[in-house]
C-alpha cells in the first residue's frame, strides 16, 4: 500500500484568487456602466460607445473609462 494518492482538484488559494479577481471584474465593470449612465454626453452615441467599449474589453475598458473617459471634475459639479 506504497501508492500515491493524486488529488485533482484545483488548490485552494487559486480558487480564492480567482474568486477575487472575478468580483473585482464586476465591480469595476459595473462601476464604469453606472459612471457611463449617469454622464451627460454633448455628442451623440458617446454613451453607446463607452458602455460598448465596458462590454466588449471587459476590464480595459472599464479603466480606461474610469481613467481617462469620464469629464472633467468641474464639469460634473455644474448641476
Amino acid at each position: 500500500m506504497n501508492e500515491s494518492i493524486h488529488n485533482p482538484t484545483i488548490p485552494l488559494w487559486v480558487d480564492i484568487t480567482f474568486t477575487v479577481f472575478v468580483l473585482a471584474w464586476i465591480f469595476i465593470t459595473i462601476s464604469a456602466l453606472v459612471a457611463i449612465v449617469r454622464t451627460d454626453f454633448d455628442h451623440s452615441g458617446g454613451k453607446f460607445w463607452w458602455s460598448a467599449l465596458v462590454i466588449a474589453v471587459p476590464v480595459l475598458g472599464a479603466l480606461v473609462w474610469l481613467l481617462f473617459g469620464r469629464p472633467p471634475r468641474d464639469s460634473r459639479s455644474r448641476t
